[in-house]
């Protein structure tokens, strides 16, 4: 249940402007939640049961649903994609209705807790930092990663300075892509912790590759316009450390092993991290709260289907009845006192970590192992009723393997040792084919219908954690739209000073 919130009538002095912001951010959230708890049925939904728990026609709308079947596919899908793309459309039908609703409710910036990139640096230089020209290095890393060090490590390294920091400690780094910028284009001593010791060798010997060919691959951009690096650098300011990182995790004990040159003065942490993975994001905001020595945090989080949350039974997927983390790090979600008690749901998070945004722009429809996964359950719910499926059994059979409906199903059955493709009667597999056009348009329309929720959910999500840096009294706090979606559909970071 969501606690409610009143400011104390004090009669003399109107409610500072942290008071003024948690008070939006409450009605923000109360506004989103609102909208979107009647439909946490259908974000919680999994497609594999599309036909035998008939989605289409117990979770979409009557109205929508009815209205939809006046178009013929290709004009829907059409209208769809026209809809979504247009931010200022005014498009009046039950399907621009449900489109623009669900939009209505995602975060965007505003100017006061959620703001740019560029409205970020104005705040570092406001705040007595020196806003750093950016490094760019398209080597040893993906178009997307780079993009995303690119972009992030100048902003990092600006905070830094502003925040006074003696060493930043990149939390669930792997093979550490950021803190190679930070350490070699900005000087900044920096502590990549991951769990996998395996990952963490490999990354140590790649650094050193990096090192070598530094000033041949790393360029400095200032005004559109990109320079060779000359300055020295520094080999030694890149270390690693092995540990799982959880709210109680000892940060600055940890640097002051890996760097012993820090002991002797004042050690002041930067803690960040480039798409942390599940409660390794909540995790990291609980150390900035509870560690003095962290002085900023900048966080990108990711793998909302990996948090923690305490869910009703009811919202619990046919793949969740027997999950349980690996690690009991504790509760992921919900991390404000307002949304105590509040449940989204695995499925739900699981759609959160979706991109309406790159979907939109590719006009990517689901593959068709959507629909012939759906009818596979329909022919196990039918003649093995006692059979459950694991979640991922089937990863292995990628489109590029199958040409239809037969060959999956021939497939799958081998995996899975149903030893039921070779026994069932020809007239079953023509029944379950006849109307497989109808379907495959049904399953289409439903997912992007689906879909429309992802940053919904997603809003919760980050609003939450905004919170609830708000709620144990800090101030200088931002939602910061940093990435381009489409490039890196997890693009929201969360910054804070203490």
């Amino acid at each position: 249940m969501m606690q409610e919130f009143h400011f104390e009538d004090t009669g003399d002095h109107p409610p500072s402007s942290m008071e003024s912001t948690i008070y939006k951010l409450r009605l923000h959230l109360d506004s989103i939640t609102t909208f979107l708890n009647p439909l946490l049925p259908l974000a919680n939904c999994h497609m594999v049961e599309f036909f035998t728990q008939n989605h289409w026609d117990l979770l979409i709308p009557t109205g929508l649903r009815d209205s939809m079947s006046s178009w013929d596919f290709k004009t829907t899908v059409e209208k769809f994609w026209n809809i979504a793309e247009d931010m200022n459309n005014k498009d009046n039908t039950k399907l621009g209705n449900w489109i623009n609703k669900a939009r209505s409710h995602c975060i965007t910036v505003n100017n006061d807790y959620c703001i740019t990139a560029e409205q970020l640096q104005d705040r570092i230089k406001n705040l007595g930092g020196e806003v750093k020209p950016e490094i760019k290095v398209k080597q040893f890393m993906s178009g997307k990663k780079s993009y995303e060090v690119q972009t992030m490590s100048r902003l990092v390294a600006s905070l830094y300075g502003a925040s006074s920091a003696t060493c930043c400690v990149e939390a669930g780094g792997g093979r550490g892509h950021l803190p190679v910028a930070l350490t070699l284009g900005y000087g900044v001593p920096s502590l990549t912790i991951d769990c996998d010791v395996r990952t963490l060798r490999a990354a140590t010997q790649r650094i050193k590759i990096i090192q070598k060919q530094w000033h041949a691959i790393a360029k400095r951009v200032k005004d559109g316009h990109e320079e060779r690096i000359s300055e020295s650098i520094d080999k030694n300011l890149h270390r690693f450390a092995s540990a799982f990182v959880t709210r109680d995790t000892d940060l600055k004990t940890l640097v002051n092993e890996k760097f012993p040159e820090f002991t002797s003065s004042e050690t002041k942490l930067l803690l960040t991290g480039l798409h942390t993975c599940g409660n390794l994001g909540p995790d990291s905001l609980r150390i900035f709260t509870s560690q003095g020595s962290i002085s900023a945090v900048f966080n990108v989080p990711c793998c909302y289907h990996l948090l923690t949350e305490h869910v009703d039974a009811g919202l619990f997927d046919v793949f969740q009845r027997d999950y349980a983390p690996e690690h009991d790090t504790g509760q992921g979600f919900p991390m404000s006192e307002h949304l105590r008690n509040y449940n989204l749901g695995r499925n739900a998070r699981m759609l959160a970590a979706q991109s309406i945004d790159r979907v939109v722009y590719q006009r990517q429809l689901p593959s068709k192992s959507l629909l012939y996964r759906a009818l596979l359950e329909v022919l196990i719910k039918k003649h093995l009723p006692d059979v459950f499926i694991a979640d991922g059994k089937l990863k292995r059979i990628t489109p590029n393997k199958y040409n239809d409906f037969r060959e999956y199903f021939k497939m799958a059955d081998s995996i899975l040792k149903l030893k039921l493709y070779d026994i069932l009667p020809e007239c079953h597999l023509s029944d379950i084919e006849k109307n497989l056009d109808s379907q495959w348009e049904k399953i289409v329309l439903f997912y992007l219908l689906r879909l429309c929720l992802a940053q919904v959910i997603e809003s919760v999500i980050l609003l939450d954690r905004l919170l609830y840096l708000y709620e144990n009294g800090f101030k200088n706090v931002f939602l910061v739209k940093l990435f381009d979606p489409i490039l890196s559909p997890r693009c929201h970071s969360i910054v804070a000073m203490r």
